[in-house]
């Protein structure tokens, strides 16, 4: 499960990196159009003034009603002609509002228009009389009109006007016409929607940045006071996201407007215009979310139908280790744990078999240990009443062959059946020594002395068969603890097998050395070999390949060996010789005579082989 779900890692990094590169692409598009609609809103504010200066510009070209009441207003002489003191005479004070009204009527766009004198003193006006206007702030030789901008007023609110020259026929300035736009009318002055592009809002911010038109003000405004945001800082053209006064994340810039000492600022709300990667971010998270429990789900059912079967493969084996062989697991699946389990089951079948044969065979072999103990006992018996009469007729026949001194037929007779009388007693002797062996005594001894006397006994048959026995002992070898004469006796039995198992001329090679915690004996010779099937049988007792013999030779040697702790081993092939190896334990002991007793021998020889 948890390999499942640190697979899907690589998902969750591909959407959220997915989802961020998306997020700035969209911003940088943004960005741009919000440049581009900056731009264009800027150029819109600069136009929308000169349309409206070019309505006051119409109605004050040319316009001999108006210049004549700025004459008549202001006191400026009369003129001469006849027809110019008519129409000062009919461009009264009143007349003239009456106009400005009906103009201002018909260009709705002004809030009050007004008349003044070159000096700008009013002469006409609707509403309000109009502050005197200052010399710097009328129309210069660089542009036909002037438009000015500020907080006037008791609620300190924004308040633009317009400032156009009243020409006469002859082109000369005889005044100024002027306009003024509130903060209501502003709205309809500059042609600005509350917001742009569906969520974009504009403001329009004097030299100081003090607001003049807010498209959106969501609240009350303080026009005194510059617009709260941080582009005021930077110039035109520059690009920032920030908090807008609403802590609404939001991303603005600004331009400045032709001809004017104003700024234009945008901002637009970037949760709107990433709404819809939002949207599909929730959903993405939604749905990876969903995902994770159906994968979590998925994975927790596929690990339990691997889990369970693998838990109850892993109890029944446990049981299999305490020894219940009738033990079987329930496979339901056809996979490969359902395989694992018909396996499992033939395996516990197959050693159940096999574990009732072991059982069947260590019963056997008990009963036959007991027979054999039976049949040791009774052949020790009988060997010790064999044993009496052997000897006597022994000494009779000696006696009897001193008797007749060299007779030359019944010499060789009497010499036959003292040798028959000896393979008797020697016989005898080697059924008495397996019934009944002796408990080793152990001392210091020394391995090559041991070596070198089975050899000098067994010298003699050797050169009367013609074998040749080489030695080859190691100097350095350490003391061990054994009984020297069994160690000799066992020697001499591998010895004589090896004589007798190696024809003329062949050789016998006795060698020692040292191994890490043994002794090594080494006994090896080139005669005949023993047969492969034969192998398992050599060391039980009456097993024999010759026609003389008792069979008792190895399995003595062997019960020698391992009640001195140790083991021997044998290598053969048919027709090039055998090696029999014996490996004595050493004991680290370097004073004192100790005896063993043979279940004391037995028990350290188990601990050794870990049986």
């Amino acid at each position: 499960m948890w390999f499942l779900l640190l697979s899907l890692i690589p998902l969750f990094g591909s959407n959220t990196l997915g989802y961020l590169r998306s997020e700035g692409i969209i911003e940088g598009l943004v960005n741009r159009y919000l440049d581009a609609l900056t731009q264009m809103a800027a150029l819109h504010v600069r136009s929308q003034v000169e349309r409206h200066a070019r309505y006051l510009e119409a109605i004050a070209a040319g316009n001999e009603f108006l210049a004549a009441g700025v004459r008549s207003a202001g006191g400026t002489g009369r003129s001469g002609a006849a027809a110019a003191a008519q129409m000062e005479g009919v461009a009264s004070r009143a007349a003239l509002s009456a106009y400005l009204e009906r103009k201002q009527r018909e260009v709705g766009v002004f809030d009050a228009l007004y008349l003044l004198s070159p000096q700008g003193e009013a002469v006409a006006w609707t509403g309000l009389r109009p502050e005197p206007t200052e010399e710097g702030l009328r129309p210069s030789a660089a542009s036909s009109y002037a438009v000015t901008a500020g907080v006037s007023g008791d609620k300190g609110q924004p308040q633009f006007r317009l400032l156009v020259p009243v020409a006469r026929m002859d082109g000369t300035v005889a005044g100024y016409l002027g306009g003024s736009v509130g903060l209501q009318g502003s709205r309809e002055f500059f042609q600005i929607a509350e917001h742009t592009a569906g969520s974009i809002e504009v403001f329009v911010v004097d030299a100081q940045g003090r607001p003049l038109f807010v498209s959106h003000p969501h609240g009350p405004v303080d026009y005194a006071r510059p617009l709260g945001t941080p582009l005021l800082g930077l110039q035109p053209g520059w690009r920032m996201r920030y908090r807008d006064r609403q802590g609404l994340d939001v991303i603005g810039t600004s331009a400045a407007i032709p001809g004017q000492s104003w700024r234009l600022i945008t901002e637009a709300p970037l949760e709107d215009a990433i709404a819809g990667l939002r949207d599909l971010r929730r959903a993405a998270v939604f749905l990876e979310l969903l995902f994770v429990f159906l994968v979590a789900g998925a994975a927790w059912f596929v690990a339990g139908g691997i889990v369970a079967p693998v838990r109850r493969l892993v109890e029944a084996t446990r049981r299999v280790g305490r020894g219940d062989l009738r033990v079987r697991v329930k496979v339901e699946n056809q996979d490969e744990i359902g395989e694992l389990g018909h396996a499992f089951n033939e395996m516990t079948a197959e050693l159940a078999r096999t574990s009732a044969r072991v059982q069947e065979l260590h019963q056997r072999e008990i009963e036959r240990a007991e027979q054999l103990a039976t049949v040791g006992e009774l052949a020790s018996g009988v060997a010790h009443e064999i044993k009496n009469p052997v000897v006597g007729i022994s000494s009779g026949l000696d006696l009897v062959k001193r008797r007749l001194g060299e007779d030359a037929e019944l010499a060789p007779i009497i010499e036959e059946m003292m040798r028959q009388l000896s393979r008797i007693g020697a016989a005898v002797q080697d059924l008495l020594k397996y019934a009944r062996p002796a408990t080793p005594t152990l001392a210091p001894a020394d391995a090559n002395h041991a070596v070198r006397r089975a050899v000098r006994l067994v010298q003699p048959a050797a050169e009367r068969a013609g074998v040749i026995v080489d030695l080859r002992l190691d100097p350095s070898l350490p003391e061990i603890r054994a009984d020297e004469e069994l160690i000799c006796q066992a020697l001499v039995n591998l010895l004589m097998n090896a004589v007798q198992a190696t024809a003329r001329a062949g050789h016998i090679c006795v060698s020692t050395r040292v191994q890490p915690d043994a002794v090594e004996f080494r006994v090896s010779d080139t005669g005949h070999g023993i047969q492969p099937d034969q192998l398992q049988h050599i060391f039980k007792p009456f097993f024999t390949t010759r026609h003389t013999g008792t069979g008792l030779g190895l399995p003595i040697t062997r019960e020698i060996v391992e009640r001195h702790g140790g083991r021997i081993e044998v290598e053969s092939r048919v027709g090039k010789g055998s090696t029999f190896t014996v490996l004595l334990p050493v004991h680290r002991v370097t004073s004192g005579a100790m005896e063993y007793t043979p279940s004391e021998i037995a028990d350290e020889q188990g601990a050794r082989t870990g049986l």
